[in-house]
């Protein structure tokens, strides 16, 4: 065994990087290191032979000597005042946190106390503005539940308040219809049709925002068929595209995937009907292509088109796509907002590609259970 000469191993605990100081049982100093003397800004001098209370506030220091004599009844290694918070004193006066590691030492007969010290007060900062920024999270989740509380009770007042005079309006003017047979009249109760759907439309995509913000909406997840769904989509939608002289088309689409149908049912009835309204002339097409991934139900359309930065916000709530001067820029652009939301809810992938003046195709991927696929990719 090499032995270690008490000068070297004095040059050794001057150089430590921590502050080290050695006490006696009485509380008197016999070593302090550099590191001790550069962070309480005393010499050496000043420091040993002094009492340790002489690092402390004065509002601990009578406290401190009870401490001192009770863990001079108990030597071990460990920190001191687990749990508290310590606090050394420099000798200008000002205070910091620190931490304080205490070591047994046997010296001839007569037991040494060594105390590691750490100025921790980055660490306190660090760690009360980590509390700050947990409380500041914490008040903006609670306002933002707030917000819900009271959109959602917005919601359900304007549910019970404009349903009914909606549907009243709606039936007044079907009465209307088969009364009247001039021209003029025809056509003002064909612009007040136009108005209440729009105003439907409207309130019910409200209704769908607030029951997904605030949780209500709780997918189902179950095996459908793809190829019923889409009859769905066709048998309620081909007179709709026929109105405007557009073609809509669904291609083959044989196969199982696992979803919740109702709400992917309510996705593709938003791109759907999003596709007609921005498209003029040509067609609009749902169709199925087979993946690794799954199955993926693309919804093409020859509309308008969409710009690289527009792609960046169609689906935020109210962004409408900006159409040509003379084209028809009506409703409130939430349809695709919902649509993202649901994938969200749903975990599908959607994507979009577009192309202006040439047209959009939007696309979900559902997981494929089982699926026979004829059709291949189509071009819009």
């Amino acid at each position: 065994m090499v032995a270690i000469s008490p000068a070297l191993a004095r040059s050794v605990f001057h150089d430590a990087p921590d502050a080290l100081i050695v006490i006696d049982a009485f509380g008197t100093v016999w070593f302090a290191n550099r590191q001790v003397c550069t962070l309480f800004g005393y010499s050496a001098e000043d420091i040993v032979g002094e009492g340790i209370e002489k690092l402390l506030p004065e509002r601990f220091r009578a406290r401190h000597v009870g401490h001192r004599g009770a863990f001079g009844n108990n030597v071990s290694a460990r920190a001191m005042g687990a749990g508290l918070d310590l606090y050394g004193r420099r000798r200008d006066g000002s205070e910091f946190p620190l931490e304080v590691s205490l070591s047994p030492i046997e010296d001839v007969g007569r037991t040494l106390i060594a105390a590691a010290i750490r100025d921790v007060t980055e660490r306190k900062r660090a760690e009360s503005e980590l509390l700050a920024a947990r409380d500041a999270v914490e008040a903006m989740r609670e306002l933002a539940d707030r917000a819900n509380q009271g959109r959602r009770r917005f919601l359900d007042a304007a549910g019970r308040e404009l349903r009914q005079p909606l549907q009243t309006l709606a039936l007044r003017n079907e009465d209307l219809r088969r009364h009247v047979s001039g021209p003029a009249a025809l056509e003002a109760l064909s612009q007040q049709e136009r108005a209440i759907s729009t105003m439907s439309k409207l309130l019910n995509d409200l209704f769908d925002i607030g029951n997904l913000d605030s949780g209500a909406v709780r997918p189902e997840p179950t095996d459908f068929e793809l190829a019923a769904l889409l009859r769905e989509l066709q048998g309620e939608f081909t007179a709709i595209a026929a109105d405007k002289g557009l073609r809509f088309e669904i291609g083959s689409c044989d196969g199982v995937v696992r979803s919740d149908p109702k709400l992917v049912r309510k996705m593709l009835r938003n791109l759907v009907s999003n596709a007609i309204h921005y498209t003029r002339a040509g067609r609009v097409r749902v169709h199925c292509l087979h993946e690794a991934a799954g199955v993926r139900i693309e919804v093409l359309d020859t509309g308008i088109g969409i710009s690289p930065e527009q792609l960046l916000y169609i689906f935020d709530e109210f962004h409408q796509v900006e159409v040509p001067v003379d084209g028809a820029q009506d409703g409130y652009g939430l349809g695709l907002n919902i649509v993202k939301r649901l994938a969200h809810l749903l975990k599908l992938e959607l994507q979009v590609r577009s192309e202006e003046g040439r047209g959009s195709a939007f696309s979900i991927v559902l997981p494929a259970v089982t699926a026979v696929l004829n059709s291949g990719p189509d071009v819009a």
